[in-house]
């Protein structure tokens, strides 16, 4: 008599992480939304790009911190509560905004929803891997990946309609961070474990992957920056609505990033991934010059298209990054290794709006994209560089790609999981045929 294991159909795979996967899209959309609302309401108070670049460096800050002690709340009070509460904070926080423009308590507040966003993202992505079965993990992965984009997609195109500096704007924030509990309290799904992964320390990591440090921290500076402080930049080619430029703007940035993330990552597992994130780099240097230098005189549907390709480019190479990092970690640490790769992109969230704010404030909104491309070209040159003086890893020592997110630690332990459940799978079904045959 045979024994098969039970294993989930495509559709149970889906249906299994559906509720989370929900919940985070709409987490994703509150903070698009919240990407436009707070620094134009900032724009319309009068803050300087100094102001709205420390305030935003607070908000990511506090990233790094939720990111570091939320598998410690969760291993307390259990995925479910710790979204409730994570949300809850959150959403009071946006709403707290309305309250005074001092600059003190923005920083306070948004440093409050940073710590809140990410232990929101890590309790999720913990129960999405968990709960992802081994033999369609990668595609889960993807799947929820293109779903959280297109959440902070739609988020600015929300709040397209509700006036700079008005209270409309946050309460559609805080609603959005509200509505997200309900797919995660609606669910039959038992709780998953709380996640252990402990990270690298970026010294570590440099030892055997610079490279990987140098493309993870130019990204998180990059994109810290521009995708906190477009909706500034747009002012200067927004004729009419500030809003709705800015929600076409973001859509066309995360799009790029979207068509181009796997092609990249599919190329880069056949060449030298240092050469794709220096391809990736170079495109996106381009773009960021071309935004700086002749935003007044493109059209708009130009200068959307050049946002586009930009996105294509900067927004994609985190993760090639990352599978370098995986190709030369240790035996066995990949996941720890990615973990710690995170951390630099976070740290690099952090100092990158405050340089581009004070380049913003002796050049004016374009700064923003000089900042990025001067940025951009450097790490172009230094992946040449360090490919020339550095042997490419050898095609049969690759890690296959995996998209990857900035968002927490646990979404990188899918990839880590699906290999140990691919090995238990194997080694179950060795024993169930030895079985039968005995039978």
């Amino acid at each position: 008599m045979s024994t098969q294991m039970p294993t989930p159909s495509g559709t149970d795979s889906y249906r299994n992480v559906a509720a989370i996967v929900i919940a985070l899209a709409i987490l994703q959309t509150a903070t698009g939304a919240l990407s436009v609302v707070g620094p134009l309401t900032l724009v319309s108070q009068g803050a300087g790009p100094l102001k709205i670049g420390a305030i935003v460096s607070s908000y990511a800050l506090g990233f790094l911190l939720g990111a570091r002690l939320a598998p410690r709340e969760i291993m307390q009070i259990g995925h479910i509560r710790a979204i409730a509460g994570f949300a809850a904070a959150a959403s009071l926080g946006a709403a707290a905004l309305y309250v005074s423009g001092a600059m003190a308590w923005w920083m306070l507040i948004q440093f409050i929803i940073g710590v809140s966003v990410a232990g929101f993202l890590a309790s999720g992505e913990s129960w999405i891997a968990d709960a992802a079965p081994s033999q369609s993990r990668g595609a889960i992965l993807g799947f929820y990946l293109v779903t959280s984009k297109l959440g902070f997609m739609a988020g600015p195109f929300l709040v397209a309609g509700a006036p700079a500096g008005t209270a409309t704007g946050f309460l559609i924030v805080a609603a959005l961070l509200t509505a997200s509990l309900i797919p995660v309290c609606a669910t039959r799904r038992a709780e998953p474990a709380a996640p252990t992964t402990q990270p690298f320390s970026p010294v570590k990591i440099w030892n055997f992957a610079p490279s990987a440090i140098i493309a993870a921290t130019i990204s998180g500076m990059v994109s810290g920056a521009v995708l906190q402080l477009y909706a500034v930049y747009i002012q200067d080619f927004a004729a009419d609505s500030v809003t709705q430029t800015a929600a076409l703007f973001n859509a066309a940035m995360i799009g790029g990033s979207v068509i181009a993330t796997w092609p990249a990552g599919i190329l880069s597992d056949r060449i030298d991934r240092r050469m794709v994130i220096a391809g990736l780099a170079l495109t996106a240097g381009a773009a960021a010059l071309v935004l700086a230098l002749f935003t007044g005189l493109l059209p708009r549907i130009g200068i959307f298209a050049v946002a586009a390709l930009w996105g294509a480019g900067a927004l994609s190479y985190y993760g090639v990054a990352v599978a370098h990092a995986a190709d030369r970690a240790p035996d066995g640490q990949a996941t720890s290794t990615m973990s710690g790769i995170l951390m630099v992109w976070a740290l690099g969230s952090m100092a990158g709006p405050l340089v581009a704010s004070a380049v913003m404030s002796l050049t004016g909104p374009s700064g923003l994209f000089f900042f990025a491309a001067v940025a951009l070209f450097s790490l172009t040159g230094l992946m040449l560089i360090r490919r020339s003086g550095t042997a490419p890893v050898r095609e049969e020592d690759k890690s296959d790609f995996e998209p990857t997110a900035t968002t927490s630690v646990s979404v990188v332990e899918l990839t880590d999981h699906a290999e140990e459940d691919a090995d238990w799978s194997e080694s179950q079904e060795a024993e169930f045929e030895d079985a039968s045959w005995r039978d």
